[in-house]
């Protein structure tokens, strides 16, 4: 009670949204770290994960980056972006 109150008044909020404010903070991290360990375990894709977190791809790249995983890079994933680059830029030849 006495962090809430400290932060409460350090933020100039009541404890109500200091509160909700910690929580919303704490499932979004939650999120993040559970999107991670089942990108760790082959569960799912980067934007599978960075979806099921609820941040952009760059967010969970970096997040992975800062836990020092190897992002991993499947063929059909190399075929996909060598696809879209070709569409990209088949008209600037």
């Amino acid at each position: 009670m006495k962090d809430l109150e400290l932060i409460a008044a350090k933020e100039q909020m009541n404890r109500t949204a200091v509160v909700r404010r910690l929580l919303a903070e704490g499932v979004k991290r939650w999120r993040l770290e559970h999107a991670l360990h089942l990108y760790e375990d082959g569960q799912l894709t980067k934007e599978q994960a960075a979806e099921l977190a609820g941040v952009s791809i760059y967010d969970i790249l970096e997040a992975l980056r800062r836990r020092g995983t190897m992002v991993q890079y499947s063929l059909e994933e190399l075929r996909e972006d060598l696809a879209l680059l070709r569409q990209r830029y088949s008209g600037d030849n």
